[in-house]
């Protein structure tokens, strides 16, 4: 059986988080023999309104610092930007350093080679982690703290789904697709947080990115905290308020079948009232200018579909869409709708290249097509799509920052893979 608690927030976070430990032993419990605390957040520069709140974020970090425990928070190229850049649109740069915390920006980490899953499949893994939650786990804490948000991609993204930007992007790029959920259960089998706290001052109920004028709709404010030792456990209350059962979320469903925490209803108790909001349903709200074909046969949500549609409504909240486009993506392509395609044309991922890419680039001339050759490949789709509509998005960053961040980044020097894997 799993503890679950949810916290009703009043006045101070940091007074809920305590509250919340103490079911648990106390904060003494978990920070006894710590050197350092590495807490995970969300961090968007498309999407703000889903990144942790800096408010439970200064409250977590006051709360271990006053017992003398260093802490780092913490993200790894959410949705394949640099880290530095999304911690810097979302303020919590200033926030970590103003609390007394430290960024740790993993994408500009040097890396170590890790094998995860049946299949072995490897990852590079940043070394400071692989010491500090792997070699050295009793010595340090691990915190995960996600917003309350649904997902396009992947039903909800809570907990486990953020681990996956533990790993560098390019080791998750090649999962973007049907194998994301089992790759999920992979890396949370590699190193799972001590305590998991949903941030749900603020709900996100939509995944995408809605228009800038509706998007108040789809975020309530609960002024809750869910949390608990049983990321499953805490994940699956999390999807509960959101409106989704064990069933709909495929990751959860998986970690509970293989073990790795409780997702029935009948293993995990609440302590708390469970907030009410309603399950959104609000479909993707494409720009007008854009023309979407999609493949009849498949169309990953984990992939080019999920990713792309999220993207062309990230891009049409920064400013209007004024250029025609042509979508396409999936298996089993309509080739009515191909031969009717107006360039410029984005081809996304290895099933519609397969079938369209010669086909378009003979009719149109390659200069016209621009090709995502991975499913769901954020980075080069974004790319992609801020040429051909010609959006420059804005940088925070000054020059420095950026060539910085931007040579650092790349460098992970991969050494063997370690003796325990």
């Amino acid at each position: 059986m799993s503890l679950v608690i949810i916290e009703q927030v009043s006045s101070s976070v940091e007074e809920s988080l305590r509250r919340m430990l103490d079911f648990f032993g106390g904060l003494e419990h978990f920070t006894e023999g710590k050197k350092k605390a590495f807490i995970k957040v969300d961090s968007s520069p498309l999407k703000a309104h889903s990144s942790t709140s800096n408010e439970l974020v200064a409250s977590t970090i006051s709360l271990f610092r006053d017992v003398g425990v260093g802490v780092y928070v913490m993200d790894g190229s959410p949705h394949g930007f640099l880290t530095r850049y999304a911690f810097s649109v979302t303020g919590m740069d200033k926030v970590v350093k103003r609390s007394g915390g430290k960024p740790l920006y993993l994408d500009e980490q040097i890396s170590v080679k890790l094998k995860v899953g049946d299949d072995g499949y490897e990852v590079l893994f940043p070394r400071i982690l692989y010491n500090s939650l792997l070699k050295e786990r009793e010595e340090n804490l691990y915190v995960s703290l996600p917003r309350l948000k649904a997902s396009r991609t992947t039903t909800i993204s809570l907990s486990l789904k953020e681990q996956l930007n533990l790993v560098r992007y390019e080791s998750r790029v090649n999962k973007l697709n049907h194998q994301l959920h089992q790759f999920i259960v992979d890396i949370y089998r590699l190193v799972r947080p001590d305590f998991t706290v949903i941030d749900g001052l603020k709900a996100v109920t939509r995944g995408g990115v809605p228009p800038t004028k509706i998007i108040n709709a789809f975020l309530p404010r609960l002024n809750v905290l869910i949390g608990g030792v049983d990321s499953v456990a805490v994940d699956t209350v999390g999807a509960k308020v959101l409106g989704y059962t064990l069933d709909e979320v495929k990751h959860l469903k998986l970690a509970d079948e293989q073990g790795l925490g409780y997702g029935r209803q009948s293993k995990i108790r609440i302590v708390g009232e469970l907030p009410k909001i309603e399950k959104n349903e609000d479909a993707p709200r494409l720009p007008e200018k854009v023309k979407v074909i999609e493949g009849r046969d498949m169309a990953c949500p984990e992939g080019c579909k999920g990713t792309t549609i999220t993207l062309l409504e990230a891009l049409s909240t920064q400013q209007q869409i004024g250029t025609p486009i042509t979508v396409v993506y999936g298996k089993g392509i309509n080739l009515k709708e191909v031969d009717e395609a107006k360039p410029p044309i984005l081809v996304v991922g290895p099933c519609a290249m397969k079938e369209t890419a010669a086909y378009f680039k003979k009719k149109h001339g390659k200069e016209n097509v621009y090709l995502v050759e991975k499913c769901g490949h954020p980075a080069k789709t974004l790319t992609h799509l801020l040429k051909i509509t010609g959006i420059k998005l804005q940088n925070p960053l000054n020059p420095l920052q950026t060539i910085t961040a931007k040579l650092v980044a790349p460098i992970h020097i991969p050494t063997k893979t370690p003796p325990s894997q």
